[in-house]
């Protein structure tokens, strides 16, 4: 009977160190995959939203566009918004708007 003791405590003693390494087993892959959803994303720390586009962030675009002479294709594009100058196309369409002058050039 003590043999039978001295069996289940070098038992009991040996399961710790397997349970920690199966830990780090299963643990080593999602740190792995981690470090590639983050190379995959473009993102290399925590996840920062996009800054709103501002009426200068199109202004600038659009200089661009005029040196290029293609200020009939602005024209369009404000009147697509409903506006005559940029000054009076809503704000939800910045972005929008952006994203379509940087397709132009």
């Amino acid at each position: 009977m003590t043999n039978h003791v001295q069996n289940l405590e070098s038992a009991n003693a040996a399961q710790p160190a397997n349970l920690v390494k199966e830990r780090r087993q299963v643990a080593a892959p999602t740190a792995k995959s981690n470090k590639a959803e983050q190379a995959y994303s473009g993102q290399a720390g925590p996840w920062e939203p996009r800054q709103p586009v501002t009426l200068e962030m199109i202004r600038t675009k659009f200089a661009g566009l005029v040196q290029a002479g293609r200020q009939s294709e602005i024209r369009v594009l404000l009147r697509h918004y409903g506006a005559e100058r940029l000054p009076d196309v809503p704000t939800k369409y910045f972005a929008e708007l952006l994203h379509a002058a940087e397709k132009l050039g």
